[in-house]
């Protein structure tokens, strides 16, 4: 059960094995999944059939339920006709991956009690961590607990994640193509990175999440 203060937001990322997508809420009762336009989600590949699944939310609970579709619908790797999501789960249809997250907004006391610092600024936590979402180590957390953590993947692409005063930032180190954060480039630059965001790293997706202070 969640904190009252705390706002918690379900969401699927929606990628394949190369790219990430977007963010998709969980914001309503009953969404669908398919090929047709007529689908919440519409994922045009021959992959997915036309109705494939349907995700209810009801009391804090989502389920997601194969509509009898060509080539079923897994959660983690297993075949699955109808099955409660929970956070870190990574529902496969066809081509498509759609991990299932809890963004959590910042609690109104976290930011009340930041008004009595230096000039209202929130102190920086001392540590974060990245929630790994896709290949085999998905599900695994890496903490952030130097003042500079690289990442990698199996390319050699490399990043960095660095703590500064004002935050952390992510950037750019080793391999052919830049980062990306929330699915937009970030070049040659320090990106700041903020709670829950999306990072993609040659095709390994990682979510940051900061730690209280």
């Amino acid at each position: 059960m969640h904190s009252r203060d705390t706002l918690v937001t379900p969401k699927l990322v929606l990628s394949t094995a190369t790219r990430l997508i977007r963010r998709i809420a969980v914001d309503r009762p009953r969404l669908t999944i398919g090929r047709r336009p007529s689908n919440d989600v519409m994922l045009d590949d021959l992959t997915v059939s036309g109705e494939h699944a349907v995700l209810h939310t009801a009391a804090g609970e989502t389920v997601i339920h194969d509509l009898n579709s060509r080539n079923g619908t897994l959660v983690n790797g297993v075949p699955v006709l109808q099955q409660v999501l929970v956070e870190g789960d990574r529902v496969e249809v066809g081509i498509y991956r759609l991990h299932y997250v809890l963004e959590r907004a910042a609690e109104p006391a976290s930011a009340a009690a930041g008004v009595a610092g230096d000039a209202g600024a929130a102190a920086t936590p001392a540590t974060a961590r990245l929630r790994v979402l896709s290949g085999p180590s998905a599900g695994t957390v890496l903490r952030i607990d130097r003042p500079i953590v690289s990442i990698t993947n199996a390319t050699g692409h490399v990043a960095v994640i660095a703590r500064r005063r004002n935050g952390f930032h992510v950037t750019h180190l080793e391999g052919t193509s830049y980062p990306l954060v929330n699915g937009e480039s970030i070049g040659l630059v320090a990106h700041p990175l903020s709670n829950d965001d999306l990072i993609e790293l040659a095709g390994a997706i990682f979510q940051f999440q900061a730690e209280p202070p």
